[in-house]
């Protein structure tokens, strides 16, 4: 299926878009509006899998605190948590 799309550019994607070859511009753009939206969707995935990450670390280094207290391992692994919502700024 084909559409017909209308857009108002930069004038710098204005310039790149004007430079490509006339025959080619319409698989170009398509090319990159489906590679970006696969880079997009991989963006996402990466930022749940790293606060799925944070989340699981966090649980693993209270239940490790709470048993051998604050160890340098203990430590070390609240300081990799630093900025986000896991991190204990109270130890």
């Amino acid at each position: 299926m084909k559409q017909l799309i209308s857009a108002t550019l930069s004038m710098e994607a204005a310039q790149i878009y004007n430079n490509w070859e006339k025959q080619k511009k319409s698989a170009i753009l398509s090319d990159l509006i489906v590679k970006e939206n696969i880079h997009r969707l991989q963006i996402d995935a990466l930022y749940k899998q790293r606060s799925d990450a944070q989340h699981t670390m966090s649980i693993a280094m209270v239940q490790l605190m709470m048993k051998e207290g604050k160890t340098p391992l203990v430590l070390r692994m609240n300081q990799s948590l630093s900025g986000t919502i896991h991190h204990q700024y109270d130890w």
